[in-house]
This record gives structure tokens, sequence and C-alpha cells, in this order.
């Protein structure tokens, strides 16, 4: 069991450079965390079997943590997935949305536990979740 799962897309620079960050927060605060990216990518060619692996060992790990970072950058689809069946399954979320210009998404904000639009925000959001689980600071800005 891993305190936080990372949902964040990987798949270009500015996504892959996010998940070092988000990575390297919860590094510094020795927070232990299952990235999908480290543990269990599915190839172009995956099987049907192979993927159903990947997808149920996904899901296990969200439902096994405490909390998970969810990278907004660029929406990527699965992301957005397991955000929602986190918030649906009772697992609190801290969205991490950098450099953040102009909306924030509705469900997305009410469905999260705090916004971080860097990485001090994100490690105060941390902090603050683990040291009360009921830690919450409602999203300000104007959305979508």
């Amino acid at each position: 069991m891993k305190d936080c799962y990372i949902a964040s897309g990987w798949f270009n620079p500015n996504q892959a450079g996010d998940l070092k960050k988000i990575k390297a927060a919860l590094e510094d605060l020795e927070v232990s965390y299952f990235s999908p990216k480290d543990e269990i990518v599915a190839t172009p060619d995956a099987t049907a079997e192979e993927q159903e692996e990947i997808f149920a060992g996904n899901l296990l790990a969200i439902n096994n943590a405490k909390f998970i970072v969810c990278n907004t950058r660029d929406k990527d689809l699965g992301t957005i997935f397991e955000a929602g069946f986190s918030y649906g399954n009772g697992t609190p979320i801290i969205y991490y949305a950098a450099g953040l210009k102009g909306n924030f998404n509705l469900m997305l904000s009410r469905s999260g536990r705090a916004v971080a639009t860097n990485v001090r925000e994100l490690k105060k959001h941390i902090k603050g979740f683990l040291a009360d689980p009921e830690y919450r600071e409602d999203y300000v800005g104007n959305i979508e």
C-alpha cells in the first residue's frame, strides 16, 4: 500500500516534466507513491488480458492509496478517469494544475480537496492532508 497514487499523463514534455516535479515533491515529504508509468505500462499491442491486468492493478492502487495527486495538464483522458474513479470511491484528490491561467473545471474543483498551481502549493496541500485527513482548501478562482 502506498500513501499516494499519482494520476498523470507522461505523453508529452510538459506532462513528463510535471510528473517529475510531483514525484520530487512527494519524495521531499517522504510520501510513498504509486506511479503507473513506473509500475505497469501497456504497450500499444497489449493483449486484452494484459490490458485488464493493468486496469485492475491501477484501480487497486487507487483503492489502497490514502490520497491521489492528479495532474490536469493537457486533460489526459486516463487521468481524468482516475480522478472520477477516486472521487466516486472516496479517495481524496489534490489537483496539480501547474501554471493555471484562466478557468479551472467546475467538476474537478468541487471533487478535489485542493488545487495547486505550483510545487510549493502542492507541498502545502499534501502536508495539510497528512496532518488532517479532512483537510480542504476550496478552489476560489474562476471556473469553466
